[in-house]
């Protein structure tokens, strides 16, 4: 074989190992912002504003893009991985057994036929709920008087253990099982899918969240977060800077990252 045949060969060889390697973007701290006396649980944005709970503080931190505290509101119980419907924040008061609905200064509860214990993360989509009902290892999926529930205490595919988020996803509901450190997929009916996460080792799913065709989820006691597409595929693992993550949304292309042991939010963006 001639030098320029063997040239050539190289050449392919090296092209097809190019196109093997993943170049898919990575995200990349920008900023930390530092909450001082505020441990954050959960986290959305609605209005271009952030609103954080604090648990520890039994307080709803209302917050500029900048991190620049706007207002507090105060006297809940124990408030916990929070969401919105567009005009209304929807928190969970693990304290109160209840789902609260604020809209303004104005509080209501979210209307059901079952009772909660300990709710712990709250999505809205399309006109129904859906609620990690933490100890009784459940999620409820609704709205009004037609709700289903589905899981229950255990560790099989299926059940759960002390479910701590959730998120709904078209047709879809993705949980953050947290103690069974692990992501789970059901629909609409509450019939499993698939799960992931097991074989990271996450230890404390927390938090979660899915945005285009990512799915975020905090491992607490990791100290850190794990990036997948929205089958299960690991894409990336982000340690830096994280001291127990809780929760975390990417808004306008920003992935913000809530610490509670930290009192601060760390902020990322996808580099090339």
């Amino acid at each position: 074989m001639n030098i320029k045949n063997i040239i050539g060969l190289l050449c392919l060889s090296l092209f097809a190992f190019s196109c093997a390697v993943d170049k898919s973007p990575q995200w990349v701290q920008t900023e930390t912002i530092e909450l001082d006396s505020i441990k954050p649980i959960g986290i959305t944005e609605m209005n271009e504003f952030l609103w954080l709970t604090d648990g520890d503080n039994n307080q709803l931190v209302q917050m500029d893009s900048t991190g620049k505290v706007v207002r507090i509101h105060e006297n809940f119980d124990r408030p916990m991985h929070l969401s919105n419907d567009g005009e209304n924040l929807l928190i969970p008061e693990y304290g109160k057994d209840r789902i609260t609905i604020m809209e303004r200064d104005a509080r209501d509860s979210v209307s059901m036929v079952d009772s909660l214990d300990a709710p712990a993360g709250v999505d809205f989509y399309a006109g129904k709920y859906a609620i990690a009902d933490f100890y009784n290892h459940r999620v409820l999926y609704g709205a009004d008087d037609q709700w289903v529930n589905f899981g229950g205490e255990g560790k099989e595919p299926g059940q759960m253990y002390y479910p701590t988020d959730v998120q709904i996803v078209n047709d879809s509901i993705y949980v953050a099982d947290a103690y069974n450190n692990r992501i789970q997929v059901y629909d609409a009916q509450g019939k499993y899918l698939f799960q992931f996460g097991k074989e990271e080792k996450m230890n404390a799913a927390t938090g979660l969240h899915v945005s285009g065709e990512q799915v975020f989820v905090t491992d607490f006691e990791n100290n850190r977060v794990v990036v997948y597409d929205k089958k299960g595929t690991l894409q990336q693992i982000i340690s830096e800077n994280l001291g127990k993550p809780t929760d975390l949304i990417v808004s306008d292309g920003i992935l913000y990252v809530t610490n509670y042991k930290s009192k601060n939010i760390v902020t990322y963006k996808l580099g090339e």
